[in-house]
This record gives C-alpha cells, sequence and structure tokens, in this order.
C-alpha cells in the first residue's frame, strides 16, 4: 500500500514569499529522495485555467481545482506544495478536509515589505491604477487562524524558513526518512535549532 503524501499549502498576500520557501521546499524533498511536487498557483491557471478571471467565483474555482489535484496526487504517494494566495479561509479548509494530510503555511511580511520586493509587478501595478484586485490591498485577504507554520519572511532567512516546513513535516509523521539514513536529510535543522526560532517567533507574537 503506497503511503499518502503530504499537501502544504503555502498561503499569504503577493510577494509575502509563498513561491520562494515552496520552491526551496521543494529542492529539500527531492533531495531527500522524495516524490513531490510543486503546483504554483499562477502556472497551474496559466496551464490549465487561462480563461479564469480573478472575480471571487474564479477565485473559488481555481482553489478548488488546486485542492483536487492536491488529493489525488497526495493519496499517490507524492508530497504536494501549492503556493496560493487563496484569500478567503474557506478556500484553504476545504482543502484540508479533502486532503487527509494537510499542512497550511502562512506566509506573511508588512505590506511595505511586499511591496518592495514585488517578484511580479503587482503593486506597482496597483499604484499606477492598471489593477485593483490585489488580495490584502484592494481586496480581502482571511489570515489563517491556526496554520501549522507561520513564517515571517521578513525576519527569517529562506534556509531557516524551508526548514520549519521540513521539521513540521517530520513532527507530523508525514516524510518516512527522519535522518541519519545518508540521503541527506539531516543537513538541515536540529532541535536546538528548531527552539531557538520558536523562541524567537515568541518574541515577535507569531506564536
Amino acid at each position: 500500500m503506497v503511503e499518502p503524501g503530504a499537501v502544504v499549502w503555502f498561503t499569504g498576500v503577493p510577494a509575502s514569499g509563498k513561491s520562494t520557501v515552496a520552491t526551496l521546499v521543494e529542492e529539500k524533498l527531492r533531495a531527500m529522495g522524495c516524490l513531490v511536487e510543486n503546483l504554483d498557483a499562477d502556472e497551474v491557471r496559466q496551464n490549465l485555467s487561462p480563461n479564469l478571471g480573478f472575480t471571487p467565483e474564479a477565485r473559488d474555482e481555481n482553489t478548488k481545482r488546486l485542492a483536487w489535484m492536491g488529493k489525488i496526487l497526495s493519496r499517490n504517494g507524492v508530497h504536494v506544495l501549492i503556493a496560493a494566495v487563496a484569500p478567503m479561509r474557506y478556500y484553504r479548509d476545504r482543502a484540508r478536509e479533502w486532503c487527509p494530510r494537510f499542512v497550511e503555511v502562512f506566509t506573511t511580511a508588512p505590506f511595505e515589505v511586499c511591496k518592495e520586493r514585488d517578484p511580479k509587478g503587482l503593486y506597482a501595478r496597483g499604484e499606477r491604477g492598471e489593477i485593483n484586485d490585489i488580495a490584502g490591498w484592494h481586496q480581502p485577504y482571511e489570515e489563517p487562524e491556526n496554520p501549522e507554520v507561520v513564517l515571517p519572511t521578513h525576519e527569517l532567512d529562506l534556509e531557516t524558513c524551508a526548514n520549519m516546513v521540513i521539521a513540521k513535516l517530520r513532527e507530523l509523521g508525514y516524510l518516512s526518512c527522519d535522518g541519519g539514513c545518508g540521503c541527506g536529510c539531516d543537513d538541515g535543522y536540529t532541535a536546538e535549532e528548531q527552539a531557538k526560532v520558536e523562541e524567537r517567533l515568541k518574541d515577535l507574537g507569531y506564536m
């Protein structure tokens, strides 16, 4: 019987670090010998749903399709990483209901930091009045109430963020490889490092 994979949903406003962290987690899982797919919402939308817009109904449909893909891939042993804003909580709650091994990762940074990063130029376009549908600015963004992982990406470096996700997967028993096997999976996060990061997050009010 195939051991199910996990579905890791990275949520946060644009430029909060979702795709960047997901990409490094993907690299780490592949290095560990895991089956993994990284479903970036923008790429999935472009290739499978190019006609979907950004109305509430279209966002609902897009997140439903992402959750469904996560469900069918994970039940066949694939760890699925989904980087998608998914601004409404019920989008993510639906995915959690469908995917037994669901991990919600909340990437967060102050508005000004996201605006400065702006890798896709969304905030610049918003400033010019070309678009008015950015979640967390023009449109609502409902923060997760009880995410498994909180990543203040303006406070933590990328390596630490990715290792925190891997550590949570191990803690939840979703990674069969737990170190000491020679595959490289024990190169990252130690218990001491995790304790330091958790203490720092408590100081910042994220835990």
